[in-house]
């Protein structure tokens, strides 16, 4: 039988745990997006950044749209159809939100493609501090 105090212990490994899983995805998300918006020249690597996948061809997705900057990310064919399709709803007339819009759309997909949840709470988060028109 197991005891209360055993019980209680096992919850708050359990808890503890999850923590640390949360503070590493926080960690990880957070190191990513810092590296896509600091580094204007990000290599293109082997595998894409949204999914995962390494077995499809791979291109470089401009977070901004091809013309308003120099910020991208690995993606594969799929993740950058989606990703593009994404961008031809921008409203085209707010280019100062482009940045905004495409962390936005990078973190809605990634949740979408891996399950991640810290990438939802960041799209959300980001929507919630300015209007978002598509």
């Amino acid at each position: 039988m197991i005891t209360q105090i055993s019980l209680s212990s096992k919850i708050f490994d359990a808890l503890h745990k999850a923590k640390e899983i949360e503070d590493k995805e926080f960690e990880d998300a957070q190191k990513w997006i810092t590296d896509i918006i600091e580094n204007p020249d990000r290599p293109k690597l082997d595998y894409c950044e949204i999914c995962g996948h390494s077995d499809m061809k791979l291109e470089l997705h401009h977070v901004k749209g091809r013309k308003y900057g120099n910020e991208v990310i690995t993606v594969c064919v799929e993740c950058h159809k989606a990703l593009t399709d994404n961008q031809r709803l921008w409203d085209y007339n707010n280019p100062d939100s482009f940045l905004d819009r495409g962390l936005i759309d990078i973190c809605e997909l990634k949740h979408s493609k891996t399950g991640i949840e810290i990438y939802k709470r960041l799209a959300e988060i980001r929507k919630s501090s300015f209007k978002v028109v598509r």
